[in-house]
């Protein structure tokens, strides 16, 4: 299959300069405040966002330039230099009273069908997995570097803590042992070249008949990543690549995937008083149409139309199920 693996432009834009127009200061920190949810009274600085910026856009070219044989222990490095370089994006975060876990991740239980082994791709602080864990789920947490990992899983939890690159996954655990692999926004953070070796390994640590749930900003409503702050339509931060249904659909297809259905939920401030979500090829279908549209359309005309889909049944990201077969 003939694919473009290009996306990010790290490398078109003079490292000395800022993309947007700061009309102030002010506006600058409070956009990248709310974007990274950081707390209202956390002494933020255009300083320390420039530092961010630069920062990011300099890793982002290093994990590019990465050879395979070296790629873990860069992409470890760069992300144990960003957040001890920058830590306020883990100091002054400032959601967790406005988060709720059964809003955020009860479609979850209906997608995966049951309590069962759950290993995850990119864990984060574990929200998600603590969530299962509390309605009987076995799960496994990983992270590519520790920064940001084992530390937020509570010790008595159903959740075991592992250390792995991402991609070779069969590396790591053995054929056919999970019943369901999960991953929320950490494949747009991957090397392009990668993205299809994860996803055939991700196949092979599955069972017979187990399911992969992958989440990721569209690429039609992003940059997702630190370039939104500054205005701009195409990621050129530590988001290596954002995709759509039809090449994500594709990617599976050749990692040996059979069924794929996409997942519709319904906007936040709905889902607050209607439970309503579900998977199917025919939405996948009609999602993949939407998106054939918008990409004749000009760049911002997409990226805009993009970021306000769900008022015609678009999400603002590319979210599936795809089946290993029986």
């Amino acid at each position: 299959m003939e694919r473009s693996i290009v996306q990010n432009t790290a490398d078109t834009l003079p490292m000395d300069r800022l993309p947007a127009d700061r009309t102030t200061d002010d506006a600058l920190v409070e956009r990248y405040r709310r974007k990274f949810h950081l707390s209202p009274t956390y002494p933020l600085t255009a300083e320390m966002v420039q530092r961010h910026w630069d920062l990011e856009r300099r890793l982002a070219r290093e994990l590019l330039a990465s050879k395979p044989d070296e790629r873990w222990d860069v992409f470890e490095q760069a992300y144990t230099t960003l957040y001890t370089s920058c830590p306020w994006l883990n100091e002054a975060e400032d959601d967790a009273h406005t988060r709720n876990d059964d809003l955020d991740f009860r479609h979850f239980l209906t997608l995966l069908g049951g309590p069962q082994d759950v290993y995850e791709v990119g864990s984060g602080k574990a929200r998600l997995l603590r969530y299962l864990a509390r309605h009987g789920y076995r799960c496994v947490a990983t992270e590519v570097t520790r920064e940001r990992g084992a530390t937020w899983i509570e010790q008595d939890s159903n959740v075991t803590w592992k250390n792995s690159d991402g991609i070779h996954l069969a590396q790591f655990e053995p054929a056919d042992r999970y019943d369901s692999v999960i991953s929320t926004h950490v494949v747009e953070h991957m090397h392009p070249e990668d993205v299809v070796t994860h996803m055939t390994n991700v196949h092979t640590i599955l069972k017979p008949g187990g399911r992969y749930i992958l989440s990721m900003p569209h690429k039609y409503a992003g940059p997702a990543d630190l370039s939104e702050v500054f205005g701009l339509n195409e990621p050129i931060c530590m988001h290596l690549r954002e995709y759509g249904w039809a090449e994500t659909q594709a990617m599976l297809r050749e990692a040996g995937f059979g069924r794929v259905e996409a997942v519709y939920i319904l906007p936040m401030v709905v889902r607050r008083r209607m439970n309503l979500h579900f998977a199917s090829r025919a939405y996948l279908g009609y999602a993949k149409l939407v998106e054939a549209f918008l990409g004749w359309l000009p760049l911002t005309l997409n990226r805009k139309l993009g970021r306000v889909g769900q008022l015609y049944l678009f999400r603002p990201e590319v979210f599936v199920v795809a089946h290993k077969p029986k």
